[in-house]
Order: C-alpha cells, then sequence, then structure tokens
C-alpha cells in the first residue's frame, strides 16, 4: 500500500514523464508567486490520473525544471463514470462559476449544449478550460474532467447513445412520462449523464424525443432552479448516493 502523498502546491503539466518541467503558465505562477527555488517540493498531476511528487531542480525567468521524486495513481471518490451537460447560460459569469464548482464536486466530462431555447449559442472553450484545470488544481484531483463545447442536442443524443443511464432534469410536469427522483433510477458503477436545460427550459420537442431514446426524466424538486443551481443539486445527489451505498452497517447497527 503506498504512503500518502505530501501536502504541497498542487500543478498541471500534462507532459511532465516527457518534458520534466512545468508549462509557461504554471511555471510563471511559480516563480512569481511561489518564489520557487531549487530544492523546492510540487505536487503535479497530469490530468490523466497520476500524482507526481517532485523537487525543483533548476530556475530561471521563464522554466520551472523539475525532477521527480514518486509517483502513484489517484483514486478517484464516486465508482460511475459521471457527465453532466448543461445549456450554458446567457450571463457568462454563472457559466464559469457552475463549471468551477462541478469540477470541485467532481465528474468526468462537461457537454455544453445548444437547445432550441439556449440564449448563449457560443461558448470560449480555451477561458473554460483553464477555469476547469484551476477547479481541478484548487480542489487537488489528478482527473482533469474532458470539455465538449457547443454541442446540438440532436448530437448529444448520439454521441451519449452507450451510456447505461440518461438523466433529463426538465420541469414540464404535463409532458412525458412521470418524472422521478434520482434515487430511483441511480446505480454506482453505470456510466451516467445528467442532463439540464438552459433558463427556458428544455422544449416539449426535446422532451419527446430524448425520452423516445432511452432517457429517464427527473425532478429535483418542487423549487423551480436555475440551470447553474440544478447542476450542482443533480451531480452532488450523485456523489450522496453513491456514499450511502458504499456505506456498510457497523456492529451496533446490524
Amino acid at each position: 500500500m503506498s504512503t500518502k502523498m505530501k501536502d504541497l502546491p498542487l500543478f498541471y503539466a500534462p507532459a511532465l514523464r516527457e518534458e520534466l518541467q512545468l508549462p509557461e503558465g504554471e511555471a510563471q505562477h511559480a516563480i512569481r508567486v511561489l518564489r520557487a527555488k531549487v530544492g523546492d517540493e510540487f505536487l503535479v498531476t497530469d490530468g490523466c490520473g497520476t500524482l507526481f511528487e517532485t523537487r525543483v531542480s533548476g530556475v530561471d525567468r521563464r522554466h520551472c525544471l523539475l525532477s521527480i521524486e514518486r509517483e502513484e495513481p489517484w483514486q478517484k471518490y464516486w465508482r460511475g463514470h459521471w457527465a453532466v451537460a448543461v445549456a450554458p447560460t446567457k450571463n457568462i459569469d454563472r457559466l464559469e462559476w457552475t463549471l468551477e464548482k462541478m469540477v470541485e464536486v467532481g465528474l468526468d466530462e462537461v457537454y455544453l449544449i445548444r437547445t432550441q431555447h439556449s440564449e448563449r449559442k457560443h461558448t470560449s472553450a480555451e477561458r473554460l478550460e483553464r477555469i476547469i484545470q484551476s477547479a481541478m488544481k484548487q480542489s487537488h484531483k489528478a482527473l482533469l474532467p474532458r470539455l465538449i463545447p457547443d454541442v446540438p442536442f440532436a448530437q448529444l443524443l448520439e454521441m451519449t447513445a452507450d451510456y447505461d443511464l440518461r438523466l433529463m432534469a426538465h420541469c414540464r410536469s404535463t409532458v412525458g412520462p412521470e418524472r422521478r427522483t434520482i434515487d430511483h433510477f441511480f446505480r454506482p458503477e453505470a456510466k451516467t449523464l445528467l442532463m439540464v436545460g438552459p433558463e427556458g427550459d428544455f422544449s416539449v420537442e426535446e422532451i419527446e424525443e430524448a425520452t423516445r431514446r432511452g432517457c429517464q426524466p427527473i425532478t429535483l424538486g418542487a423549487s423551480r432552479l436555475r440551470t447553474e443551481t440544478a447542476s450542482l443539486i443533480a451531480l452532488q445527489w450523485l456523489h450522496t448516493l453513491d456514499m450511502t451505498s458504499q456505506r456498510r452497517p457497523t456492529t451496533h447497527e446490524k
């Protein structure tokens, strides 16, 4: 069994093994903010599930060279493969906040979808990628969620056809099958997609098409929620169900 990694600042370097240095943006943070010097220790992740304990071997104005002291796989704490498909909000700040918080909570993929009622049709993937990377580091994860931007809703249904479970949160109680809560469908190790619509909700046609393709309609409760609130609540619900299902009764509980 491996020993616990040291509690050190975490950096993202996808090509660390080959380059043995931090990427330029990460290096500038280490040099200018943390005043990195030879001998300092940092944690680094490749974003693919590996953590590295490293030591600074060289520093100049633009570069922070590293030697790898130790590495180990990072075990994510949810068992399934979880994705959230969300319609970007008109206010870009709210979308950025949503992505940041979802990464902190924990997930594998994010789809930014275009629906009939979407108010924002396009997004800057480059800036959103930086926000996802920052949130991964801040929350000390070693798995960088995949971002798939600007996906038309019909294409989303095609791209996720292999998912075990696709849950569609909407507020139209008179459209399609009865909406149930997430716990009715949850399976711990399932490849699961959560779909959250725009401010104007999914259209009737989108709900009907998703249902026809095997998606399950869900409700997140009696309150009408903003897009970003619904995304976080749905994702945290998965985490809570997963933690509860892993819990084993103690002797006095039997």
